[in-house]
């Protein structure tokens, strides 16, 4: 058993495909095949179902997934052990991050990270699935670090540090009923036709727990994953949303009124495992950067 099938093995798996995995690793696909095929003959068991649109771990992959990162976050720390008796910090770091950070620049923090860090990759991952994902990863070992965007304060098995803040702002198009209103309540909201973002999202449960504490329930007709898609679809009188300001300042076509709710996100660290140097390191980065 070789270190690199079993990176080349957590890749596949956690990006569920030869060729997203090999892209991951840096690989050609048939080195990553080769070598898983390897790995599942030394261990005398299948370790992947190769199905036609996507790959699934079978019972003995699953088994060990969790050990095989064991194995690898071992490795890194000797490394970073024999980097630091040299003053040195290396390493890579899996962070996740959100399709949306309002005026937070990602890309400004990790310029300024790689500059002071150049021994330390980041491979971040922009989640398509929102907050739910980032959170379930950061707990299993797959990711480092994550952005995640939730109302709560404390998650089972995490640490969240806050890092921005947007007012939430009900919107619709200029001739809406209450596109003249000065601040609006979920009970005004009730028969109201809704544009949002899927179950999981930070912004789509901040919403959802407000009209439940309301007593007033709503029927989502459009689920979206873009703030411009919901812009326009809003702005043709499709339905109405609740967006941060910050996705829709400036637009003279779309009005915004007050709903006395926020969107925030925070960075997600695990609690009950130790991180690497490398990924300590990204974390003061993200949390000095809070605005």
């Amino acid at each position: 058993m070789q270190p690199h099938q079993l990176e080349y093995f957590v890749a596949v798996a956690e990006t569920g495909s030869f060729t997203a995995g090999a892209d991951r690793v840096g690989v050609v696909q048939s080195a990553v095949s080769a070598a898983i095929k390897q790995l599942e003959r030394g261990l005398g068991a299948p370790l992947i179902e190769r199905g036609y649109h996507r790959l699934t771990l079978t019972a003995e992959g699953e088994a060990l997934l969790p050990r095989a990162r064991e194995v690898l976050a071992g490795i890194d720390a000797a490394r970073e052990a024999v980097a630091g008796a040299r003053g040195q910090v290396v390493g890579t770091v899996l962070f996740g991050t959100l399709s949306y950070t309002g005026r937070w620049d990602i890309a400004e923090v990790l310029q300024g990270f790689a500059a002071r860090h150049p021994g330390i990759t980041v491979r971040m991952r922009q989640t398509i699935s929102g907050s739910a994902t980032n959170e379930a990863d950061v707990r299993s070992g797959a990711l480092d670090l994550a952005l995640v965007s939730t109302p709560a304060t404390s998650l089972p098995g995490l640490t969240l540090t806050r890092i921005h803040g947007d007012e939430l702002v009900f919107v619709c198009a200029p001739d809406h009923r209450l596109a003249r209103a000065r601040a609006v309540s979920p009970a005004d909201l009730a028969e109201e036709s809704w544009i949002d973002f899927p179950t999981g999202w930070g912004n789509r449960t901040v919403v959802d727990a407000a009209f439940a504490s309301a007593g007033v329930s709503r029927t989502v007709r459009t689920e979206v994953t873009s703030f411009g898609l919901a812009r326009n679809l809003v702005c043709r009188g499709l339905g109405v949303s609740i967006v941060p300001r910050a996705s829709i300042a400036g637009d003279p076509v779309i009005v915004s009124v007050p709903i006395g709710l926020e969107w925030s996100f925070q960075l997600a660290v695990a609690s009950n495992r130790r991180i690497s140097a490398a990924a300590a390191r990204l974390a003061e980065a993200v949390e000095a950067s809070a605005i």
